[in-house]
């Protein structure tokens, strides 16, 4: 099959990025655990860390206050009510088997980064 300009011209490219930010609270973000760089492996963890039976992970106070801050900063729809969710796959150093995520009710949503460019061009990612 020939590609075209025809065919070209159907499709937008659409580029999206996950970024990882490590923050600087002293805990981590879904329990009472230290959040220690540079630790020995497994020392700092707990039942909730580790997601065993009958525990449940409680949001870091301050990670929620730096997501808030950062979509502000990017003039992001900041969510009054939030709902947090497992995702639920093997991955070898995930011993509980998922990972929380915010897939349908992020708590920042929307928003731009302006860019500048060289010369006269800027735009807003």
């Amino acid at each position: 099959m020939k590609i075209t300009q025809e065919i070209i011209d159907q499709y937008e490219a659409v580029i999206g990025l996950e970024v990882h930010a490590q923050l600087l609270t002293k805990s981590k973000a879904f329990s009472s655990d230290k959040n220690e760089y540079g630790s020995l492996p497994n020392s700092n963890t707990s039942p909730v860390s580790l997601g065993h039976p009958g525990t449940l992970p409680v949001l870091n106070e301050k990670s929620a206050e730096f997501a808030v801050r950062l979509g502000l900063a990017c003039k992001c729809d900041i969510r009054e009510h939030n709902e947090f969710a497992r995702k639920n796959y093997f991955y070898a150093d995930l011993p509980k088997g998922y990972q929380i995520t915010q897939d349908t009710t992020p708590i920042c949503n929307g928003g731009f980064i302006p860019l500048k460019a060289m010369g006269p061009i800027s735009k807003s990612v």
